[in-house]
């Protein structure tokens, strides 16, 4: 019986150490950037870098309305604008810094109303605009800029 208990425990200990191992390697299944496995990059934060960030960081009354509110539910979204950028948003479309003109619906695909921001604004130095690759995307068309510190990793695409 003493070797069961031994055994429990040292599993257990082992899952613990797991559960704070941040990912090394990530499946993105959403077609909101490829799909595919993604593996963390050092390289630092910069403009066309795929990033994850927790949903409630990004859209915290959204998230928890779909109730994304696991630890674990993150989003891969690419960076396509950083401090000193100008960004406007007005109506149905977002445009960037560069001139890309980015179309944003009302609601999502099951009726329900979608956030959204009015307004220009140049971005902070600590603050990033992200996006995903689709036009049905739920980005920062929805929920505006992100702060850097709640980005939690850098990924590379495994081709």
């Amino acid at each position: 019986m003493a070797v069961w208990a031994w055994l429990t425990a040292g599993l257990l200990a082992c899952g613990l150490l797991l559960a704070r191992v941040p990912a090394w390697v990530i499946y993105n299944g959403s077609p909101s950037v490829p799909v595919g496995f993604y593996v963390r990059d050092q390289r630092p934060v910069g403009l066309g870098a795929y990033v994850t960030l927790r949903a409630e960081d990004a859209a915290p009354a959204y998230a928890q309305f779909r109730d994304f509110t696991d630890r674990t539910d993150r989003f891969i979204k690419r960076v396509a604008a950083t401090g000193g950028a100008r960004i406007c948003a007005d109506g149905d479309r977002v445009i960037l810094a560069d001139g890309a003109v980015l179309d944003r619906a009302s609601r999502d695909a099951a009726g329900h109303a979608l956030p959204a921001w009015q307004g220009c604004r140049t971005l902070g130095a600590d603050e990033i605009f992200l996006v995903g690759d689709t036009a049905n995307s739920f980005d920062s068309r929805y929920w505006g800029p992100v702060r850097r510190d709640v980005i939690d990793g850098v990924w590379r695409r495994l081709d």
